[in-house]
């Protein structure tokens, strides 16, 4: 059985950094601080300069289907074993986390903080996890954004955000320009699995363009790689297996 931590924020500046220093002294990093950079899953690694997340970057998703994207991301990082905080994001379903990959056992849940204590409560976590994942509630003015960023580049964690500010100062940004979903038939079937185009942009080597087709989520959750310019039929896709590269022309 499985443990989500679920960390409540509220009260003065001080007493919610103390209790999420508490938090991070019980979740200290697992991956060594020297390491420059945290893996992704393989059917994401064409999506990101060098198939893996550079420590200290900011990335941002957007589209339909932006949080499922930005937990097909944090899973890398979780299933290789990494803790990982989702900060302002309550309706976040615990299932299609798990399904995703991300670990729950290495899964702290931070009640949305209060707007003008937001950037405080992800300082915070900085550095006591290796993901933050920032949901699309939460808006952080670009003051704020440029001292997050000096934070990250210093502590060495990635911050994951969800939608919701066109990808501003991120230093990649993935974002959903196409989506429709299989599995239902004429009036009858339940949805099983979307089929996504994924683009990407950013700064400095993720500024060249890249993209890929996905299923996300796949049959069983978790994203599967299509090849290019597949064709899917719905048999197909609910065969696709996970972590493999499925052609379905």
């Amino acid at each position: 059985m499985v443990a989500v931590e679920a960390v409540a924020v509220g009260g003065s500046d001080e007493a919610r950094q103390a209790r999420l220093q508490l938090v991070g002294s019980r979740v200290t990093p697992v991956s060594p601080a020297g390491e420059q950079t945290l893996p992704v899953l393989p059917q994401l690694r064409s999506l990101f300069p060098g198939g893996a997340l550079r420590r200290g970057s900011v990335i941002a998703t957007g589209g339909a289907g932006a949080t499922s994207l930005a937990l097909a991301v944090a899973a890398g990082p979780s299933s290789a074993g990494s803790w990982t905080a989702v900060v302002g994001d309550p309706g976040l379903g615990l299932a299609a986390a798990a399904e995703a990959g991300v670990a729950l056992e290495r899964l702290l849940m931070i009640a949305a903080p209060d707007p003008r204590g937001a950037a405080g409560t992800i300082a915070a976590l900085v550095g006591s996890v290796d993901v933050v994942l920032v949901g699309p509630g939460i808006h952080l003015p670009a003051a704020d954004r440029r001292r997050l960023s000096a934070r990250l580049r210093e502590r060495g964690s990635v911050l994951i955000r969800s939608g919701g500010d066109g990808g501003h100062g991120a230093d990649v940004c993935l974002r959903i320009v196409a989506s429709r979903w299989s599995g239902l038939g004429e009036g009858h079937g339940l949805l099983r699995c979307r089929h996504v185009t994924v683009q990407t942009g950013g700064r400095g080597a993720a500024a060249l363009p890249r993209s890929a087709d996905l299923l996300l989520p796949g049959p069983e959750g978790s994203p599967v790689l299509l090849r290019p310019g597949a064709e899917a039929s719905t048999d197909l896709l609910l065969a696709g297996s996970e972590g493999s590269s499925v052609d379905v022309a």
